[in-house]
């Protein structure tokens, strides 16, 4: 019994030192950056990643983990938010810190230093309703709007040379531009694209046909910055899963919650109608008597 209490008496005390350690070391490695903070850019009109309200607030999925970055370290975070091309270089050229989230690529990552991913997310080709389109392979020699210096216009590039990439700079302009029939389809990232066209009022104008394999979100910060990069990765590994599931479930549309945003409506109907057949009885004897 003794014994038993001294093994958990040391681990205790062991897992108690390791906390203070990492506590320590993480205000050490946080301090340089409290007093002004970081510069996070992100595009100003790509719901529900990131955009700019009318006000000029900052808003969206990418905005919110951030605030809840500099929350959990105390780090006071400043929104650049511009076109999505001016995002990338602003980092390089040093007018931000840090890129709030973007994928991979190997161009990019000639003046960029990525972190660790925080989300996954993948592309969708849209079409219009009522287009014979079905995939990729019909588009050759077609114009196909893409947001100028995305991921999906490098995809474009590399995967379909044959296809004629019609670059616009915004996702809503992407939407517009389709729906005026200028392209034949557009390509970008399904959560984003899903939320303009809701959005737009346009959700019965187009559909899917065909989507792009699963990517990751990532900060990137500009090449050689290592010591931002640090604190960056850091104050990521402090918002645990639980907490990144709900600013998700707050912004995000995913393919199965797409499907399945039916459901909830389906289970509200059954449960009033299963209460109008126990109380109308009920109500209809008291009455009676």
């Amino acid at each position: 019994m003794k014994r038993h209490f001294s093994m958990v008496t040391i681990l205790f005390v062991v897992v108690s030192f390791l906390i203070i350690t990492d506590s320590n070391a993480s205000d050490e490695l946080f301090a340089p950056y409290r007093e002004n903070g970081i510069i996070v850019a992100q595009e100003a009109g790509m719901a529900p990643m990131s955009f700019k309200e009318v006000n000029g607030a900052a808003k969206g999925y990418v905005v919110d983990l951030w605030r809840k970055w500099s929350a959990e370290t105390g780090i006071p975070v400043h929104f650049y938010l511009v076109d999505w091309a001016d995002t990338l270089t602003a980092v390089r050229d040093g007018k931000a810190d840090v890129h709030g989230g973007l994928f991979y690529t190997e161009e990019r990552d000639k003046f960029l230093d990525y972190s660790l991913p925080f989300f996954p997310s993948k592309g969708g080709l849209f079409v219009k309703n009522g287009s014979s389109i079905t995939d990729f392979s019909q588009l050759d020699g077609k114009p196909v709007g893409v947001i100028e210096k995305s991921f999906y216009d490098n995809y474009m590039q590399d995967a379909f040379p044959a296809m004629k990439p019609a670059r616009i700079k915004t996702a809503a302009q992407l939407v517009e531009v389709a729906a005026s029939g200028e392209v034949e389809a557009f390509l970008a990232d399904y959560p984003t694209l899903m939320y303009q066209i809701g959005s737009m009022g346009k959700a019965k104008d187009f559909r899917v046909v065909q989507f792009v394999s699963e990517q990751e979100f990532r900060a990137a910060v500009a090449e050689g910055n290592d010591e931002i990069l640090a604190v960056v990765e850091k104050g990521l590994t402090l918002i645990d899963q639980s907490e990144r599931n709900i600013l998700l479930d707050r912004w995000i549309i995913g393919e199965e919650k797409e499907k399945n945003s039916w459901l909830l409506p389906v289970i509200w109907i059954s449960v009033f109608s299963l209460l109008i057949a126990v109380l109308v009885p009920f109500i209809t004897s008291k009455f009676r008597y």
